[in-house]
């Protein structure tokens, strides 16, 4: 196998609200990847909070070891730039691109990060929408690639405020997350939701739709995931299973494939090392989380015994 190229698909306050995940929430895309993949049943964030999720998953280390205690647009940052993934995937010969969201720096600033490009949007970096992120990463997939590449596609949805004009009779047969209680406002707020991840759900279909028109998608892994819980009450910024709990699917070459289920804890933080064992690069001193790979290839069945025991957990208020 050559080194395959790595698609990060990433959005803001999705939770596990997928329909693979077994919610009434039509997102057919997301399904089809799951039954062509791998889907993580019980995966968890290192913080409920936007920036050091993120960090924490880019980097490998937990939020507080990174120094990204609070939100990047409101001041706080890494230690350390140079430990986020694209720059040890640069030393194996790839070469990245960021579209939309990353929420590791102030919206202004992505070239602080080191991707070799940042894709241009309609607008400038603050257009985060899908119809903005969308064409970007369509573009980039279209052209021909000499290296292997690592593109970062990060959507703003299923953010709040959610879509509004979302007709009342929509929500007549919705059941709000079980922390909210069931009335006909929760419902309606619910329905609004359900229409922005339908949104993100077929922006995702385009993006992996325009893989196969190139001819990327068997050399290709996917990563697909969200940063916390959605924004509702007990969920975001909370340190319950409904504020850290997160969707992640991944598909790709050697044994991302199948359609399989597996329930053993896993965190954003065992993406890197699982990154490095998968292509063969020697793992960076600062992680703290655990190769996936023995999981999937059936040589454990447990990652960890305690999902957050070698990660003290911490969020600014």
């Amino acid at each position: 196998m050559n080194r395959p190229n790595i698609l990060y698909i990433h959005s803001h306050d999705t939770g596990r609200y997928v329909q693979p995940y077994g919610y009434a929430i039509p997102t057919p895309n997301f399904q089809k990847l799951a039954e062509q993949g791998v889907l993580f049943r019980q995966a968890f964030c290192a913080a409920p909070t936007c920036s050091p999720s993120r960090a924490a998953l880019l980097t490998g280390e937990c939020p507080h070891s990174a120094g990204m205690l609070g939100l990047a647009h409101r001041g706080w940052s890494l230690n350390d730039y140079s430990r986020h993934i694209v720059h040890t995937l640069r030393k194996a010969g790839y070469y990245s691109a960021l579209a939309g969201v990353q929420h590791i720096v102030d919206w202004k600033t992505p070239e602080l990060i080191g991707y070799d490009e940042i894709l241009p949007l309609e607008d400038g970096p603050e257009d985060r929408d899908a119809s903005f992120v969308v064409p970007a990463a369509l573009e980039f997939l279209n052209r021909p690639h000499e290296t292997p590449f690592f593109l970062s596609v990060g959507f703003f949805q299923t953010h709040r405020e959610y879509p509004t004009g979302v007709p009342d009779e929509s929500s007549r047969y919705i059941r709000p997350p079980a922390p909210v209680p069931d009335t006909p406002e929760t419902r309606r707020d619910m329905a609004a939701f359900i229409q922005s991840a339908r949104d993100y759900d077929s922006a995702v279909g385009e993006v992996l739709a325009a893989l196969d028109k190139n001819g990327l998608a068997d050399n290709t892994l996917v990563i697909s995931t969200t940063d916390h819980g959605v924004a509702f009450p007990g969920m975001k910024c909370t340190l319950t299973d409904h504020g850290t709990g997160v969707m992640l699917i991944m598909r790709g070459p050697g044994g991302f494939s199948g359609g399989r289920v597996l329930d053993a804890m896993v965190t954003h933080l065992d993406l890197y090392p699982t990154l490095c064992d998968y292509l063969g690069l020697e793992k960076p001193d600062w992680l703290q989380g655990t190769s996936l790979l023995p999981l999937l290839s059936g040589q454990v069945d447990i990652v960890h015994d305690e999902i957050f025991s070698d990660c003290l957990l911490y969020t600014s208020p």
